[in-house]
């Protein structure tokens, strides 16, 4: 007489890991090919990073960018910030001046209205003009530009990561600071600006914009596209990452130990693998989603300075 055996349901719990066996860890059942690291896998991850890219694009800009990004940045931050690097090299605190900030927003309006990323505009204005209009009569001035940082620490982090720009916060002859933070359309992309202005009050006559030959020292950090140590830009773009971009390099670090993994079982792949360079598939595997991660580092950092 036949039995039948009522055959077990198998719980939601196990068949979510058996696939993430198959997906991650190299083993006979997949023969040690995780799919994560095969063809079909990688274009999943491909795909779903550009989606996340996109997403968050919309949400944060109501636009589809890849690299849409969003800054939280404040003037009362970037005061605090500034004043703990000066303090750390033993040099007195800059005090909130409110002609600085006027002139500050006023550069950062007229870069939006003629669309320019400069130090001096394209007809030519110096950025002493707006401190002069502002009625600041200064001894000495100095600027610096900021755009698409997330945060000011990221700002702050980015300039001191600059000679130039570090020389302007450290300089021991500054007493006020002016900022500005200023949302607008450059260059058709949603962007977020900061500009910086340092002074000194004039100690005898005033001092009227760029046409006074009287200013002694005038100080102005040259706009960079980067930072010049490499591996400092590489550090303060990583502060500069949207959530999506951060998701889509722990994606990349996933696929990454994934293929270390398969590499170290190369020696079980089927036998006509082995025979091809389809033994090193895991290695290559690596170094592509390293050198990728890299790629999304230096192209998505946002922040310029």
């Amino acid at each position: 007489m036949k039995t039948k055996q009522k055959r077990s349901k198998k719980s939601p719990d196990s068949i979510i890991r058996k696939h993430l066996k198959h997906a991650l860890v190299p083993h006979k059942g997949n023969q040690y090919r995780p799919h994560l690291v095969r063809l079909h896998g990688i274009t999943a991850v491909l795909v779903l990073a550009v989606f996340m890219q996109l997403g968050y694009g919309i949400l944060t800009s109501g636009r589809l960018e890849v690299l849409g990004r969003v800054s939280d940045i404040s003037a009362s931050d970037l005061v605090a910030d500034t004043n703990v690097e000066r303090e750390k090299a033993s040099l007195p605190d800059l005090k909130v001046n409110d002609q600085l900030t006027s002139a500050a927003f006023a550069k950062a309006k007229d870069m939006f209205a003629n669309n320019y990323w400069a130090h001096v505009s394209p007809s030519g204005v110096t950025p002493w003009k707006w401190i002069g209009d502002a009625g600041y009569n200064y001894n000495v001035a100095g600027e610096n530009l900021a755009k698409n940082y997330p945060t000011a620490q990221a700002t702050l982090n980015a300039w001191m990561g600059s000679t130039t720009h570090r020389e302007n916060i450290l300089n021991a002859k500054y007493q006020d600071v002016g900022f500005a933070v200023v949302d607008g359309l450059l260059d058709g992309r949603n962007t977020t600006l900061v500009v910086a202005y340092y002074g000194a009050p004039a100690t005898a006559a005033a001092v009227q914009g760029t046409t006074d030959t009287k200013i002694p020292v005038v100080y102005a950090a040259p706009v960079e596209n980067g930072i010049g140590n490499p591996l400092t830009y590489f550090g303060i773009a990583l502060q500069s990452m949207s959530p999506a971009t951060l998701g889509a390099l722990a994606l990349l670090a996933i696929v990454a130990a994934v293929a270390v993994a398969a590499h170290h079982y190369r020696k079980k792949l089927p036998v006509a693998w082995r025979r091809t360079w389809r033994l090193h598939h895991g290695m290559y595997t690596f170094v592509g989603a390293l050198l990728l991660a890299v790629v999304v580092v230096f192209a998505t950092g946002g922040g310029q300075i």
